[in-house]
């Protein structure tokens, strides 16, 4: 796994779940108009940039201490496992968000794209703890490519995962989350020590 490779897919991952929160405050039927601002702005504190000069950025000002710079040439463990948690973060509350939500049918997006899958234990740099299982317990300092590569597996399946049941959600108006937010956007594949693969065309040759 190269590095620039972990920090494309990265990027492609962070905006994905920015970009399914803006669909979601800009359904017809969904009831709250807050997913970005609750999901994306006040919780992702960083800045990542892909080897495209493409990037994201916020800063979450009662966090500055945890605020983290990722580039493809520019990847510390601490600020890779800083991202996990906020992804782990962000996942979580958007589909806590999604199952209390009056205008989204499905009440259990938190037990199928969250609790399901993230299956690892990831700890910030404040001690704090997220994730739903005993896989592997990811912290600053204890890392291990083989349980990272099966992380980033279900962080991507995750996504296809949401997107496909909002598609298919009763209520939920627009149809086409899976396709821009997931096929059109995670531009990269995953296969894990078990063979699955997961992802969408690669944007770079194997």
């Amino acid at each position: 796994m190269r590095q620039g490779d972990l920090v494309n897919l990265l990027y492609q991952v962070v905006y994905s779940i920015k970009g399914i929160c803006a669909k979601l405050d800009d359904d017809a039927t969904v009831t709250d108009t807050d997913y970005e601002a609750n999901v994306y702005t006040a919780i992702f504190n960083g800045s990542i940039t892909d080897d495209k000069g493409n990037n994201l950025n916020n800063q979450v000002s009662t966090a500055v201490d945890r605020y983290f710079m990722i580039t493809p040439t520019g990847l510390t463990n601490g600020a890779l496992i800083e991202l996990l948690y906020q992804i782990f973060d962000m996942v979580e509350t958007l589909t806590e968000q999604l199952d209390a939500d009056t205008g989204v049918a499905d009440t259990d997006y938190e037990a199928n794209c969250y609790t399901a899958l993230f299956t690892w234990i990831v700890e910030n740099c404040k001690g704090s703890q997220l994730g739903n299982g005993t896989t592997f317990y990811f912290r600053n300092g204890s890392e291990n490519r083989k349980e990272l590569v099966n992380l980033l597996y279900q962080i991507v399946n995750a996504i296809e995962t949401l997107t496909e049941q909002l598609d298919a959600d009763g209520t939920v108006t627009d149809t086409d989350y899976e396709a821009l937010w997931f096929t059109a956007t995670i531009l990269m594949r995953v296969e894990n020590s078990m063979g699955n693969v997961v992802g969408n065309s690669p944007t770079v040759a194997p």
